[in-house]
């Protein structure tokens, strides 16, 4: 017994060009590892048995996996040229959402390295396509936080993302007039402290993004950098206990990460 669910990519529905994806009681993704794939950082010497560890990498393989999807009807050149130019030659990765009741969590950012013709079943005309992402897992969909900050108060956030990877989500603070700074302790991180001092007294809007790096004033272009103590914020897996201090109001977004079977 098989079933067909909706895609989307590109922005796109598979609807708009007369496909369905195709899962045969999970049976043809049977083949798809799921889980993060370790790259062990070790040396081995001559005097010794066990190797000198360094580490983990869990970065370096990104997730793939393969679609099955097709028309239940014969397609003519100019319909196979339409999916082409819609599924391949993407300069970036594009998102992928699958209408299935265990995915409806999660998206994929991607890019489809080959798409191929083949023979499946029933079906007329049929495709594989290799799906490749930008990291090893799915993305949820994206979640915001706001706080308003008077003084010290305490936020509670959790993480919900599967792995074992700190989370670095997006801030947007807007101070009030007069707040010189923000902090964020996160108790549940060892203390790990984020700090920004010495914002200068006009109407700001700070935006850090913790992921890349980067931390943008957007109303005037005030370069933050010299008030920063450089600990970008993370959240760990679960519960952040967060100590915010400063006089304004902080937005935290992002998306969780989850580990998914394809």
């Amino acid at each position: 017994m098989f079933q067909a669910y909706e895609f989307s990519y590109a922005g796109e529905s598979s609807y708009q060009y007369g496909l369905m994806l195709y899962d045969f009681g999970g049976r043809g993704q049977a083949d798809t590892g799921f889980g993060n794939k370790a790259s062990i950082v070790e040396s081995r010497t001559n005097t010794r048995i066990q190797p000198i560890h360094f580490g983990t990498n869990y970065h370096q393989s990104p997730l793939e996996f393969k679609l099955i999807f097709g028309a239940q009807h014969s397609l003519d050149r100019y319909e196979l040229q339409n999916i082409a130019m819609w599924l391949t030659g993407h300069s970036d990765y594009q998102w992928l959402s699958i209408d299935q009741p265990d995915l409806d969590h999660v998206v994929f950012r991607c890019l489809i390295t080959a798409l191929t013709p083949l023979t499946h079943g029933w079906l007329p005309m049929a495709f594989e396509a290799t799906v490749r992402c930008d990291c090893p897992y799915a993305y949820g969909h994206p979640f915001t936080e706001h706080c308003l900050v008077r003084g010290e108060p305490s936020l509670l956030l959790r993480n919900e993302s599967t792995g074992r990877e700190y989370l670095k989500p997006t801030l947007a603070f807007v101070p009030e007039p007069g707040a010189t700074g923000l902090t964020i302790v996160n108790k549940s991180d060892g203390g790990r402290t984020f700090s920004l001092t010495g914002l200068p007294a006009d109407d700001l809007q700070i935006q850090v993004d913790n992921n890349s790096g980067v931390i943008q004033e957007l109303s005037h272009g005030y370069n933050l950098y010299d008030g920063f103590n450089l600990n970008f914020f993370r959240l760990v897996p679960g519960g952040n206990d967060l100590e915010i201090t400063g006089d304004g109001m902080l937005t935290i977004s992002g998306r969780f990460l989850y580990n998914v079977a394809a």
